[in-house]
């Protein structure tokens, strides 16, 4: 290569470098608009001014669309008018002026916060007035508050206007630079933050699920949930999420152990303790993206963490399998608790093997244990033979991690205490999955009346009527 071509190649790559470098700073600041903030603090509490304007400086700061600067040129006094603050703004091609105004009393504060252009054109305003019981809530209080206003003015933040199924429809689209594949954190607001005196700090921050984007219209978005599937509902807030991965919250299991099972998901996902989660297994594709899939077993969480969470195998007739077939990387997704409360009612002839028998009709209400998925407690009440009174509580356990077959004990009441060992079975009826015909065969002993001691066998209908 001659001198002078290569003198022609470095100017050509200088000047590319140049172009390229101009197109980013004219990119970054197409994203982040510069804004001049003025704050003016009057009144009984003018030691926070310096706290105050940090915190008008951050919330502006924490939007997409503002970049707050220093100061611009000949910088004007809070005394002097707006125009004139518009005026230096337009020189120095500032396009946004914030002036914001806190009148305080001893007890009470007035916020006065209005975003212009540099032409004088209102853009937004909020007034508020707060009560001041402690400065430092206040400032807290500010420090929630004002973030959410402007976040929401500005198309930052919106809420779920609508759920069907696993899509959620929220009011934020083209005109807020909603993406397609872009993920979206689902929170809700929860209990006040407050110390011994009542003093309000804020609101604490429920994150109830993820959703990623489908579709965008003008003014609302599709998303389909990814996680979150029960706890999310409308009018809960919806902002972007910070991690940089496509596939932060794509739900998995990290790791098996016996019966217990990890899944990278936890709190800042919205899992919940309690929740259950299907592993599916991809048994034939569809296309690049979608397959048949059928799950393979169920997770109950009972221990949730910041980025994961832990939890054991659910009991089913299939449970076995489940416990040697799932592994590491496996797919998990919510889904309705495949345990739930039951009402039920029970006919039982007792003393069967006896010349004299005895009948017991009772009604059943049933949950399961909070701690141990192969516990149900269970407590009945009805009538017996001669219009005896009838009340049991109970315990069963299940058989072989079967969540049709158990096996238990009742400490009962019918004119007398007494003890019930039974076996249990649960069995599906075509009319519902909520309704099983349960039968029932056990042993009473210890009663001082003959006709309910001994071999006794029962029939009856049970109502799934609730999620865990």
């Amino acid at each position: 290569m001659t001198d002078r071509n290569l003198y022609l190649h470095v100017t050509k790559s200088c000047l590319f470098c140049i172009a390229l470098l101009f197109f980013i700073n004219t990119a970054v600041q197409a994203k982040n608009e510069s804004i001049v903030v003025y704050t003016d603090l009057k009144g009984h509490h003018t030691a926070i001014s310096a706290d105050f304007r940090a915190i008008v400086k951050k919330s502006l700061d924490n939007l997409n669309k503002f970049k707050v600067i220093k100061g611009i040129k000949g910088t004007i006094s809070g005394s002097k008018p707006l125009k004139d603050r518009f005026r230096a703004a337009a020189k120095d091609n500032v396009p946004w002026v914030s002036d914001v105004i806190l009148d305080t009393e001893k007890k009470t504060a007035k916020l006065d916060f209005q975003i212009f252009r540099n032409n004088g054109e209102l853009i937004f305003r909020w007034q508020d007035k707060f009560d001041v019981k402690s400065v430092k809530a206040f400032l807290a209080q500010l420090e929630y508050s004002m973030p959410l206003i402007l976040k929401t003015k500005f198309l930052e933040l919106g809420r779920i206007i609508k759920k069907d199924k696993r899509l959620v429809y929220f009011d934020l689209g083209e005109t807020a630079g909603i993406k397609v594949d872009e993920t979206y954190r689902v929170y809700e607001e929860g209990d006040t933050i407050e110390d011994e005196d009542g003093n309000s700090y804020g609101n604490l921050e429920i994150t109830t699920g993820i959703v990623r984007v489908k579709k965008v219209t003008a003014v609302y978005s599709i998303a389909e949930i990814i996680v979150g599937q029960l706890s999310i509902d409308t009018e809960h807030w919806v902002k972007r999420t910070t991690e940089k991965s496509d596939n932060a919250f794509d739900s998995k299991i990290l790791s098996v152990l016996e019966n217990q099972v990890a899944i990278n998901i936890g709190k800042n996902a919205g899992v919940e303790e309690g929740t259950y989660y299907a592993v599916f297994r991809d048994i034939k594709a569809i296309n690049e993206k979608e397959a048949f899939r059928q799950p393979v077993g169920h997770i109950k969480v009972n221990e949730v963490y910041e980025n994961f969470s832990k939890g054991e195998l659910s009991i089913s007739d299939t449970y076995d399998l489940s416990k040697y077939t799932i592994t590491k990387g496996d797919r998990v997704e919510e889904v309705e608790s495949p345990r739930k409360n039951m009402w039920g009612f029970n006919q039982t002839m007792t003393n069967v093997n006896a010349t004299t028998s005895g009948k017991i009709s009772t009604f059943l209400y049933q949950r399961d244990s909070l701690i141990n998925v192969n516990l149900v407690y269970r407590l009945k009440a009805g009538v017996g033979t001669g219009t005896e009174i009838y009340a049991s509580g109970g315990v069963m356990q299940s058989m072989g991690n079967s969540d049709h077959v158990f096996i238990g004990m009742d400490l009962m009441y019918i004119g007398g205490t007494a003890l019930n060992m039974f076996i249990s079975v649960d069995v599906d009826t075509p009319v519902s999955k909520n309704f099983k015909i349960n039968l029932e065969s056990g042993f009473i002993v210890a009663h001082d009346n003959d006709i309910f001691n001994g071999l006794n066998t029962s029939i009856g209908l049970k109502y799934a009527y609730d999620l865990f």
